[in-house]
């Protein structure tokens, strides 16, 4: 019975951890268009008690001027960030929503990694359905 249920959960960590790999680097591929974009700020939030930081950014893009912080925000105080207010950075944006965009060597693809991570759990689960068989 305990060999069922790891090989069923096993399965459902393969097919969320395929899913969220290809909702990820889809994701990702759409944003194809680059710009440059000035660090206008820094924006500062508390998560789980701690401090996390995450810069501002402004690009213009498809005629209108877009303002957002990153998606990625980083804990462990504001020098982490290696950005400053001031510095241009490169962004990868979606033509058909501006608004979406990332900014490559800086922001992290979390759908990606939750598959993989998804994928690891799936091959422990089988291992152990199979060492208690």
């Amino acid at each position: 019975m305990v060999t069922i249920i790891l090989l069923a959960a096993c399965a459902l960590s393969l097919i969320f951890g395929i899913c969220f790999i290809i909702a990820g680097k889809r994701g990702m591929a759409v944003c194809s268009r680059r710009a440059r974009a000035r660090v206008v700020g820094i924006y500062e939030s508390s998560m789980f008690q701690e401090e996390s930081y995450s810069p501002i950014l402004e690009f213009s893009a498809g005629g209108e001027v877009i303002r957002s912080r990153t998606v990625t925000e980083k804990t462990g105080g504001p020098g982490r960030i290696p950005y400053k207010e001031g510095d241009l950075v490169e962004v990868l944006y979606n033509p058909e929503n501006p608004h979406q965009f990332f900014v490559p060597g800086y922001d992290v693809n979390m759908k990606l990694w939750l598959g993989i991570g998804s994928l690891g759990a799936a091959l422990i689960l089988a291992l152990s359905a199979f060492i208690l068989k």
